[in-house]
């Protein structure tokens, strides 16, 4: 007798691995790959320099984005999803800096 074996869907699989992405995420590793960012930048911890990072990281996502819709040969669905990773990340610094939990899922 064969037994039911139950698959996550894949949209949950996703998620998860995108999560696992954002707690693995640093950002002098894996943001130069996604941003043309200055190493003072990356260096800076400070919440004003965060939040220019968290804004250009959503522009990028955004353009990103974009190109996926648009069905363009230089869309890159692993950028794609770096640049969720380390958008959710940097956001996840600056609510444990105001100490607010909560979970930011407003980009995609």
């Amino acid at each position: 007798m064969r037994e039911s074996v139950s698959i996550p869907p894949v949209a949950s699989l996703v998620a998860d691995s995108i999560d696992a992405g954002v707690l693995r995420y640093r950002r002098q590793e894996m943001l130069p790959r996604l941003l043309p960012v200055d190493p003072a930048d990356i260096a800076d911890d400070s919440e004003e320099c965060t939040r220019k990072l968290c804004l250009r990281l959503l522009s990028a996502l955004r353009r990103e984005r974009g190109r996926g819709r648009a069905g363009h040969w230089s869309y890159d669905l692993n950028r794609h999803i770096g640049l969720l990773q380390a958008y959710r990340a940097e956001r996840r610094t600056l609510r444990r800096r105001a100490g607010t939990s909560g979970d930011d899922q407003g980009a995609s």
